[in-house]
């Protein structure tokens, strides 16, 4: 697929689109009437120093140096409904990706160490890849029920959207906003299509155990309540077929003082059992963390505790990006087994001295006391640490044009240095990383 092929399969997809339902829905105007189209592009630049060679390729190679630079795009249609006590709905999307830079000794492997190239089955990084994808959806009263290729987004099954293209996930899915202030959710789904793939069928699993041919679905339901003031609740629960039960509870509290500024504090807490057939082994993990900060004019900062109570890592869908502990940030998850993590942050708007649009976030974190030496299963290779530490340090610049033809064009530059201590470094490696992504978002509502 040519860059020309590429440019004209998002254009064309997009026309077709709009002619096919166009008719059909001339006698229901709520389906084209309430219906958004957008086109986001996306240009990502990944750069990583995996130093003394820490890191192991997908040939089984150590490699020091990764980098690679891609152009992506997102188009996505989503209708409104038909008119009637149930109405009908559709939601489509497209996605393509072209490899700028990236050779096969210097790109990751398309899934987590990298993940903006995708690989052909020899394992070279494909210089074009496209997918498309799509939803059913109906709606009854402030009911709805959506079937296809989705976006979930809770804290037990969140899709990830941290690389070039997001995951998709193909199921069912609900959501109803009948009480006020609490929002339901829930949903089943029986495969994946992940960052950097073109197929829909991918297997599930989890990021630190793995792919499972046998984990045939993942599941999820829950809620949140913000019906009383200053405050937001979380509850969720999941399954994992065959792997775990996870369930999740969260509060947050903010508060203005009268001496000026916000209080913020808050809690999370995941707690993960193995069930069925215990792909990944004996699974007992708690997983916490608990915050509290500050913010006046364009300051604000938060200082944060994070533990692992358990002698498995905390783990999460493979490919999603569901992990709400405080600690979990761009080069470390921070969640191996028994680690305890402390962490200071400080973000700024520089709207205050003049120049909307600009921010600016700094951030360490610190975790010590790793031990793995019981871990089983799927996590064995843990064993090999028994007094582990690591420490990251982060350092965030992003701004979005208010106004102009290029009004919401936003730049992030994101740079992490991670290093390990004692003897973590058996399976992390040493790390100095930057991404340069440039998203821009085009509003085709005017096409209606």
């Amino acid at each position: 697929m040519s860059f020309k092929t590429f440019t004209l399969g998002m254009a064309g997809a997009s026309a077709c689109l709009f002619g096919s339902i166009a008719c059909a829905a001339e006698s229901d105007p709520g389906f084209i009437e309430d219906s958004t189209t957008t086109v986001g592009l996306r240009n990502f630049y990944w750069n990583a120093d995996n130093r003394n060679g820490s890191y192991l390729n997908p040939a089984g190679e150590r490699q020091s140096y990764r980098q690679e630079w891609a152009q992506g795009v997102l188009a996505k249609f989503n209708s409104g409904y038909t008119q009637g006590l149930v109405g009908f709905g559709l939601d489509l999307h497209y996605m393509g990706a072209i490899k700028l830079d990236g050779g096969k000794g210097r790109v990751g492997d398309g899934v987590g160490n990298g993940g903006i190239v995708a690989r052909d089955n020899q394992g070279d990084p494909k210089h074009e890849y496209a997918k498309a994808g799509g939803a059913v959806k109906m709606r009854v009263g402030s009911t709805e029920l959506a079937y296809g290729d989705l976006f979930p987004d809770s804290p037990v099954l969140k899709y990830g959207d941290i690389r070039l293209l997001p995951q998709t996930l193909r199921g069912w899915n609900v959501t109803d906003h009948t009480f006020g202030g609490l929002a339901l959710n829930a949903g089943r789904f029986t495969s994946s299509s992940d960052r950097a793939a073109t197929n829909h069928g991918g297997k599930l699993g989890t990021a630190y155990g793995g792919r499972q041919a046998d984990s045939d679905f993942v599941s999820y339901y829950g809620g949140i309540y913000t019906g009383v003031d200053n405050v937001k609740i979380k509850l969720f629960g999941s399954e994992l077929d065959n792997i775990w039960n996870q369930q999740f509870a969260s509060i947050e509290y903010r508060v203005p003082l009268k001496a000026g500024g916000v209080f913020n504090t808050g809690a999370n807490y995941y707690r993960t059992r193995d069930t069925g057939t215990s792909l990944l082994g004996d699974i007992r993990n708690d997983a916490w963390s608990a915050r509290v900060g500050y913010a006046m004019g364009g300051h604000k900062f938060e200082v944060a505790y994070t533990r692992i109570d358990g002698d498995q890592p905390f783990d999460y869908v493979w490919n999603s990006f569901d992990i709400e502990l405080d600690a979990a940030s761009q080069g470390s998850d921070f969640n191996s087994p028994n680690e305890r993590a402390w962490s200071a942050r400080y973000d700024l708007d520089a709207v205050i001295f003049g120049v909307p649009g600009l921010s600016f976030t700094a951030r360490y974190i610190r975790g010590t006391d790793i031990d793995g030496r019981d871990a089983g299963g799927a996590y064995s290779r843990f064993q090999a640490v028994r007094d582990g530490s690591q420490w990251e340090r982060d350092l965030w610049v992003k701004y979005v044009v208010q106004s102009g033809p290029a009004k919401n064009l936003s730049v992030r530059v994101l740079h992490a240095s991670m290093r390990t201590g004692g003897d973590y470094g058996a399976i992390a490696n040493d790390l100095d990383q930057t991404r340069i992504i440039l998203d821009y978002p085009l509003d085709l509502n005017f096409l209606k």
